[in-house]
């Protein structure tokens, strides 16, 4: 059994009374990243707009892994049929300690997928911190690599991303590792996708803290966690860079199946 990292205590995440907000001529709109389960479903959200297609499997949890022979056939499928967008893949629910993360991930990496999506909790600062310090090694490693020559050991992916999981809140450590952790982006998610949107969780100035903060450090901000059509003016006045959906792109919720209109429609919605 995989243990977590060491935890620590640390406090919420402060939150200004009135945080700036963007101007609108400031401001790109959110990419769209849906998230898929096999290589069918990820032909139907790249032709419907989607900006990333993230591979997960729903069934298995939040941060559910699809298999690797399953996520090297999206990979296969998305090329053949001449789509260009990044595929994002989740290593599965956590926690790992630094043995098993890094073996998941480079496991994942191999498929080739761009980006590896990496769950980490309320107390798992550490876990994030142990992610960057991944993350800093693989860098070394490709950049190695592509002066070696033309044959590279790793896909040419942009890194890993974290993804914190904040049902109930954001502690400022875990935020503050995340951005020292020279990621391309930070998502903010929710575990447990029964409790709600996340905008119905967490209050709107929490989020616009956690996408400013990040956005600050040189990184995209993402939001995801059960998010609705309905959401959309409200995520739109945060100005992240990337929103996540699942449940909001299929006919019958996250465990269904997607369906390209859905898609079509989000992305649509999103200018």
């Amino acid at each position: 059994m995989n243990a977590p990292l060491p935890r620590g205590v640390c406090p919420p995440l402060a939150v200004p009374e009135a945080p700036p907000r963007f101007e609108a001529e400031e401001r790109q709109p959110p990419r769209l990243l849906v998230s898929v389960r096999d290589a069918a479903e990820a032909l139907q959200a790249a032709a419907a707009g989607a900006a990333i297609i993230d591979a997960k499997e729903p069934a298995l949890g939040a941060l559910g892994a699809v298999p690797a022979e399953e996520l090297q056939r999206i990979v296969r499928a998305l090329r053949a049929a001449g789509h260009g967008q990044p595929v994002s893949a989740t290593i599965g629910d956590g926690p790992w300690d630094e043995a098993a993360l890094e073996a998941r991930v480079r496991a994942t990496a191999a498929c080739g997928v761009q980006w590896v999506k990496v769950g980490a909790g309320p107390g798992e600062a550490r876990s994030v911190v142990a992610l960057g310090r991944l993350q800093a090694r693989l860098r070394a490693e490709q950049t190695a690599a592509e002066a070696a020559g033309p044959a590279r050991p790793l896909p040419d992916w942009l890194g890993l991303v974290p993804v914190l999981l904040a049902d109930e809140g954001l502690e400022s450590c875990r935020l503050n590792a995340a951005r020292a952790g020279g990621f391309p982006a930070v998502m903010l998610d929710t575990a447990d996708k029964r409790g709600g949107s996340l905008l119905a969780r967490r209050p709107l100035a929490e989020l616009q803290a956690f996408v400013q903060t990040v956005q600050a450090h040189g990184a995209w901000a993402g939001l995801a966690g059960s998010l609705r059509t309905e959401d959309l003016p409200a995520l739109r006045s945060l100005a992240p860079d990337l929103l996540g959906f699942r449940g909001a792109a299929c006919a019958a919720g996250r465990s269904g199946t997607l369906d390209g209109t859905r898609v079509a429609a989000l992305r649509a919605a999103l200018g």
